[in-house]
């Protein structure tokens, strides 16, 4: 009969009466293995529940200003004092989808900055999670004047993410201070998303929202940027859109939505895209920028939107395209207010497909194109002057109106009417 076996004796058979030193001697190896496995599983099982602990956070952090302690836990009863405080709450990982609410009042600061967390002056937003997880900024919903949540600290930008996905919903950015001047910048990897926004920031040439470097903004619900200046604005009261070096600026599923910029413009650049696709926007421009600025490759999508653009200064120009720049304006109506040298000028290897553009302003040209540029539209009213040079060719579907102005030809350039072909000579 088969029987376990302890060193060179059966399993269960007696141990005579040794020393310790002897009982040492008995054990074998195997024994050793067994209690060496026993000891590693108790210790990895007391590591791995420590482990669970950290990483089991509460998924709702409170802040309030006022009621706020500093080193309290983040609960409803005990919140915390500051926005920086409660990120530093969250896991890196974040694993579980995150709540930060915030209280109503105005945030004069992102918390105390001591010199080794984030500045008091822009909020940094960077955490590593698990996909599908966000981190939404949640503020209580009210009609009371004085539920409005406000970012009022000030430095070169406000808000600053580079890493994981964000959301803002009902927050104010700035306050319209001459040192408030950008407003969220976001690099790759990370994702922020906007809703039913406002901004007030002052500047001459910065953004209230900058994609770089691949990071993505997506917008929702009414946007609105400085949209009280749209019939007067001051100097540096300029807020626009950027999107730059791969940087992805865009409306997603809300097709009720409302774009304002009451001084600004859209501007992309390097392949940058910003796609609108809500129901309506209206960009004012008061500084020397076009409402519509497209170079070195960047793109801008206005897909099912209503447009309304105003230059305010004469030589701008409210569609300005070049450098290989496009603009796709696919079943979007886009109309043109002012007094301008040019409604829309194409430059250099650029693209501008559309429906219906309505120029409602007194415009010199309504369109000029050149060096291999390519336009492609109706016109719901009158057009002025035409004129395509240098291998551009401008193809005209319709007019509604009179066209009024002379069409010119140049250098290879080639117009396209309703009823006939202008061509170079």
């Amino acid at each position: 009969m088969f029987r376990w076996r302890v060193g060179n004796r059966p399993w269960g058979e007696r141990l005579p009466s040794t020393s310790s030193s002897t009982l040492g001697r008995i054990v074998s190896h195997r024994h050793a293995s067994i209690l060496f496995v026993w000891l590693l599983f108790g210790w990895a099982s007391s590591f791995a529940s420590a482990q669970g602990s950290r990483r089991d956070p509460s998924t709702d952090i409170h802040v309030d200003t006022k009621r706020g302690k500093a080193g309290a836990k983040g609960t409803e009863r005990q919140p915390v004092r500051d926005i920086a405080s409660a990120l530093a709450l969250l896991p890196d990982p974040v694993l579980r989808t995150t709540r930060i609410h915030l209280a109503p009042g105005t945030y004069g600061e992102t918390g105390a900055d001591d010199g080794e967390s984030m500045p008091s002056g822009t909020l940094h937003l960077m955490r590593r999670m698990r996909p599908g997880v966000h981190v939404d900024f949640v503020i209580p919903r009210s009609n009371q004047d004085d539920s409005d949540v406000v970012f009022d600290w000030h430095d070169h930008a406000l808000v600053v993410a580079t890493e994981g996905e964000w959301r803002f919903r009902g927050v104010r950015f700035g306050s319209f201070r001459k040192d408030q001047r950008r407003g969220v910048e976001v690099r790759g990897p990370a994702h922020v998303i906007l809703n039913d926004v406002s901004f007030r920031l002052r500047s001459q040439s910065d953004a209230a929202v900058w994609a770089r470097y691949g990071g993505r903004v997506t917008l929702g619900g009414d946007v609105l940027v400085n949209e009280h200046l749209h019939d007067e604005a001051g100097e540096e009261s300029f807020s626009g859109f950027l999107a730059t070096e791969h940087g992805i600026i865009e409306y997603g599923s809300d097709r009720d939505g409302t774009l304002e910029l009451g001084n600004g413009s859209l501007s992309v650049r390097t392949y940058g895209i910003i796609r609108l696709g809500c129901k309506r926007a209206r960009i004012t421009c008061w500084t020397k920028s076009n409402n519509l600025t497209i170079n070195n490759g960047g793109r801008i999508d206005v897909r099912n939107t209503t447009v309304t653009l105003c230059a305010k200064v004469k030589n701008n120009t409210p569609i300005g395209l070049e450098h290989d720049g496009h603009i796709l304006a696919e079943d979007a109506v886009i109309h043109v207010e002012g007094a301008n040298d040019s409604a829309i000028a194409l430059q250099k290897a650029s693209t501008f497909t559309c429906n219906d553009i309505d120029l409602r302003g007194n415009f010199e040209y309504s369109i000029w194109a050149s060096s291999g540029s390519m336009f492609v539209g109706r016109f719901l009213g009158n057009v002025a002057k035409v004129r395509a040079s240098t291998g551009a060719g401008i193809h005209i579907e319709k007019i509604g109106g009179e066209l009024r102005g002379p069409v010119e030809a140049l250098s290879g350039g080639v117009v396209s009417l309703p009823d006939r072909t202008v061509r170079s000579k």
